[in-house]
């Protein structure tokens, strides 16, 4: 019984469920708190896109070389994604700031994979899997969704269509801030787990700075966090508990994270954060 638990837990981890029902949960509770309207449709895309996006990332260039057979569930799991992703895209009035957004993220994820630098994708350049991730979270979860429907249409008819309630709000800018901070600080502890697997010329955080080096810009980054936070919210009543606790958590995360930790410490509990914060922010 433990066995087949465990073969289920792995496959949930290894075909990226995991990852994708976090990153939803993250723009979920995070669109909820600053109530930036995102139609149910979004959820669902951003759910599929990371299934195959992350699956695209680890699994590619290994398919392309391996026969069809290989991996069978893992590839139709991904290419199913792919096909409800491309089908909501179509169904929802994408405006020009959108796709353009878009457009960025599918150049970020292609210069991550393909051989353009030294032979290799732009991931063996410095930090660059760092960054790339926290851009394409932060532009998915708060930049998108503003732009989902075509900016030409004035702002009274908006308030009429039931397709679209949106509150101009000034915050943009730094919700998108707060987002790639975030990010980064969580993707700390596997940059630290990942050191035993990954090669040297990647140049990650670590690699380059050191672990230790590492976990205080995490610590710094989760601090920055919440000042923006205080900056947002200059009153007391309008602070949101349950997102201080979960950069609280993150923070405690980074600091315990070791390379020599189990695997399952960053990829199932460090990965869990976001699903916790909107547990509680859910209960409180």
């Amino acid at each position: 019984m433990m066995r087949l638990l465990k073969i289920i837990l792995d496959f949930y981890i290894r075909s990226s469920l995991h990852v994708a029902v976090c990153f939803v949960a993250l723009a979920i509770v995070y669109n909820n708190v600053y109530e930036l309207y995102v139609p149910f449709e979004y959820y669902v895309f951003l759910f599929c896109s990371a299934i195959a996006g992350y699956n695209l990332i680890k699994y590619g260039f290994i398919w392309l070389k391996k026969p069809l057979g290989s991996n069978f569930t893992l590839k139709l799991l991904s290419l199913m994604a792919t096909i409800v992703a491309l089908a909501i895209l179509i169904k929802l009035e994408i405006s020009s700031y959108a796709s353009i957004l878009l457009m960025m993220i599918t150049a970020i994820n292609l210069l991550y994979v393909l051989p353009i630098w030294k032979g290799h994708g732009l991931r063996y350049s410095p930090f660059f899997k760092l960054f790339s991730v926290s851009i394409v979270w932060a532009i998915l979860i708060i930049a998108v969704p503003q732009f989902l429907y075509y900016e030409t249409i004035p702002a009274a008819h908006l308030i009429n269509d039931y397709r679209l309630i949106l509150e101009l709000n000034e915050y943009i800018e730094l919700h998108t801030l707060k987002i790639f901070i975030l990010v980064i600080a969580l993707c700390i502890p596997f940059e630290i787990r990942d050191l035993k697997y990954d090669e040297e010329q990647l140049q990650t955080l670590p690699q380059v700075l050191g672990v230790q080096v590492s976990k205080y810009i995490g610590l710094c980054l989760c601090a920055l966090y919440l000042l923006l936070l205080f900056f947002h919210n200059l009153k007391i009543e309008d602070f949101q508990y349950s997102e201080i606790i979960m950069v609280t958590i993150t923070g405690v995360a980074i600091w315990f994270s070791d390379k020599f930790k189990s695997d399952y410490y960053a990829s199932l509990f460090v990965e869990a954060i976001p699903l916790l914060w909107l547990t509680m922010y859910c209960i409180l």
